[in-house]
């Protein structure tokens, strides 16, 4: 889906740098993205990871503590007043640091040009109780979902197994048990996945739904360009494989795919939120009723935007001229059949798939010819695909502490 567009304006003077808060393969497509045009960035971190290494970063803070601290928000108001950064471009690229961001929207709008909407319109996306509240508004098919006050709630309500366990907030359990959700095929697991879950959330933060079935396939997602929930620009994609497979982290390998039928129901949420800027909705498809319904929407830019890139569409480029009052270029048409890897997730995933005889080698060999664009690796731009595969290493074996959790 593409809406034709403008070109870019001329500008006179040296364009603003870019604040990036995250150095992780998502936030090292905004570079190159930026970089290969001339635009300054600096990346903000706790732990050095595929950006930092970059060519096109000029500058690397290190950050001993979480994306989300209050404190980040003290030291970001100090460094804005900074004449070098006055009125710089920031991108944050957690779900910790958007909230953060989004939340003191006021505070940090006189110091730099902000790429986050306001809290009133963010809350939509990172609270998943509200996420869900608004497809019900809006009569967007989304799984049936449930909130128990207490553990004591739970015989009162009608469930519907299997089902899972899940945060309103989806990085309180990421970052402590290193999963989405848990999974309860009956009511003696509901208990255990209940409690699990109640050891390191609020009662009021826990949610349970059902669960739709089939894998990563299922999976579909609206990467889109928006100015006033306007869509001006998007494109559709498959996950192919995510890792780990059960309930990923994240995608591991995603195809450009168009399908229709998410756009109309991508634009109503968008145009609901009144949100600009890049966006990703995603949605399971439920072969029980063949409705597309309602998983996740992304603020920030996510695990495969660089895909949109390699089909034409160049999110964080557009991301920033809106964010400077600039017009970007939006393509007249994308190209599909591109696909995306993370080769680092993506050999475990396949080797999970294989044992769970979900396919064989030869299927995986063969699913990884033709056009693929990777999310490091880069002839022209090496040094991040070593270095992430050594921050890998180095985490696995627990010579480097992990990713600060965020505080609640």
């Amino acid at each position: 889906m593409a809406i034709a567009g403008t070109h870019v304006q001329g500008t006179t003077g040296e364009l603003p740098p870019a604040l990036i808060l995250g150095s992780d393969f998502k936030a090292l497509g905004v570079v190159r993205s930026l970089g290969r045009r001339g635009i300054r960035c600096m990346v903000i971190d706790a732990v050095p990871r595929s950006a930092w290494f970059s060519r096109y970063t000029r500058r690397r803070i290190r950050w001993h503590g979480s994306l989300g601290d209050e404190a980040l928000l003290r030291f970001l108001l100090s460094l804005g007043s900074a004449s070098t950064l006055q009125g710089a471009v920031l991108f944050p690229l957690q779900d910790e640091a958007v909230e953060l961001v989004s939340r003191h929207y006021a505070e940090l709008a006189p110091l730099y040009r902000l790429t986050t909407p306001p809290w009133e319109i963010a809350r939509w996306a990172l609270d998943k109780r509200l996420t869900y509240q608004m497809a019900e508004q809006l009569a967007i098919p989304a799984p049936r979902t449930w909130y128990p006050a207490s553990e004591e709630a739970l015989a009162s309500l009608d469930l519907q197994f299997p089902l899972i366990v899940k945060p309103a907030i989806s990085v309180h359990l990421q970052y402590t048990l290193h999963l989405k959700a848990l999974e309860a095929r009956n009511y003696a697991e509901l208990l255990a996945a209940y409690r699990q879950a109640r050891s390191v959330l609020d009662a009021d933060e826990i949610l349970l739904q059902e669960l739709i079935p089939g894998s990563g396939l299922s999976q579909y997602s609206v990467g889109a360009f928006c100015s006033q929930g306007q869509v001006l620009s998007a494109l559709t994609a498959r996950r192919l494989r995510q890792y780990p497979i059960d309930y990923g982290l994240g995608s591991s390998f995603v195809e450009a795919v168009e399908v229709p039928a998410l756009y109309p129901l991508a634009e109503k949420i968008l145009r609901f939120m009144g949100v600009s800027g890049m966006i990703e909705v995603e949605f399971k498809f439920d072969q029980r009723d063949s409705l597309y319904k309602l998983l996740d929407i992304n603020l920030r830019p996510w695990g495969w935007h660089t895909l949109c890139i390699a089909c034409g569409l160049d999110l964080p480029y557009l991301q920033y001229c809106q964010a400077i009052g600039i017009a970007g270029e939006i393509p007249l048409s994308l190209r599909y059949g591109v696909r995306w890897l993370r080769l680092l997730t993506d050999l475990p995933a396949g080797f999970q798939e294989i044992r769970a005889g979900l396919t064989n080698p030869f299927a995986y060999l063969r699913s990884l010819v033709g056009p693929v664009t990777f999310s490091v690796f880069a002839l022209n731009d090496p040094l991040p695909a070593f270095g992430d595969l050594l921050v890998a290493v180095l985490r696995a074996t627990h010579l480097m502490r992990p990713y600060p959790r965020p505080q609640a």
